[in-house]
């Protein structure tokens, strides 16, 4: 097995793997394509922690950042990814792309993602750990899953008392998965006995939906993008946050987004997150 070892700040993370050598995009045959100039992966301070790969797109060193969060079963290599990374080096931005736990190069059982505050806790540390060895203000954006847990990160910023937090401008939520259509979800009898079956099975896919990331993926043949049928324990995880977190952490007030700046992008089409839980 080869080796990369990356620098992170004053200490070394080793991430090991073959296909682990190449930045994001680097072995695409597609032409005209941007691709990561450097990773940033870091340790999370879980009690079993994981290694979290951070690619870096920049041409600039003092441009101001975007922090970026993809959705579930996806990578720093998406057209999503490729289309904000032009954007950004045509407008002076550097984009830093945080990939999930079980996602991409970082470790952890692919596309397992059982626990959501762990997940929003490493976004929260993402945010950390590339703030403190920069200095620019910056912003958070995501996709799906990743513009949730976006949202939920600024919240905390915006309560927080860090010196960084000062430099934190806003959040971008993109097409956020703050709800659910109600005729994707099966029957309640079946939801109950996923649910137990996701406890005994987490990284089973079992009468969940399938991922086929060709139409997103890129380069089309990355590896690092997830294929299959989701694991129960990301589905059902998934499924508690959004048809019963998000809506009981608002009428807490525990989710206020009090943030500086939010830009929320959605579409009336969208057959996943229905229009009404965004505007809600």
């Amino acid at each position: 097995m080869a080796a990369l070892s990356e620098s992170c700040g004053s200490c070394q993370v080793r991430m090991d793997g073959e296909d682990q050598q190449q930045l994001a995009f680097a072995g695409a045959s597609v032409d005209g394509l941007v691709v990561a100039t450097s990773r940033r992966p870091f340790h999370s301070k879980d009690v079993t922690p994981a290694v979290l790969n951070v690619e870096v797109f920049t041409n600039g060193e003092d441009w101001p950042i975007i922090l970026f969060v993809h959705g579930i079963c996806e990578s720093a290599e998406t057209w999503s990814v490729q289309r904000l990374a032009s954007a950004c080096l045509k407008n002076d931005l550097r984009l830093f792309v945080l990939e999930l736990e079980g996602h991409g190069l970082s470790s952890g059982k692919r596309a397992v993602c059982g626990d959501f505050n762990r997940l929003l806790q490493h976004v929260i540390e993402f945010v950390g750990h590339i703030a403190a060895q920069e200095s620019a203000p910056y912003v958070l954006c995501g996709t799906s899953f990743g513009g949730l847990l976006a949202a939920y990160a600024a919240d905390h910023l915006s309560r927080s008392t860090e010196d960084h937090a000062s430099r934190f401008l806003g959040a971008a939520a993109i097409a956020p998965a703050v709800g659910v259509d109600s005729r994707a979800v099966p029957s309640c009898l079946i939801v109950e006995g996923l649910k137990v079956m996701a406890t005994v099975a987490p990284s089973a896919g079992f009468m969940t939906p399938f991922e086929d990331p060709s139409h997103y993926a890129c380069p089309q043949d990355s590896k690092r993008n997830f294929c299959g049928h989701w694991p129960l324990g990301t589905s059902k995880m998934l499924l508690d946050v959004t048809s019963k977190k998000v809506r009981a952490d608002q009428e807490s007030k525990s989710l206020s987004l009090n943030i500086p700046s939010l830009l929320v992008v959605a579409a009336s089409e969208d057959t996943v997150v229905p229009l009404e839980a965004i505007q809600d």
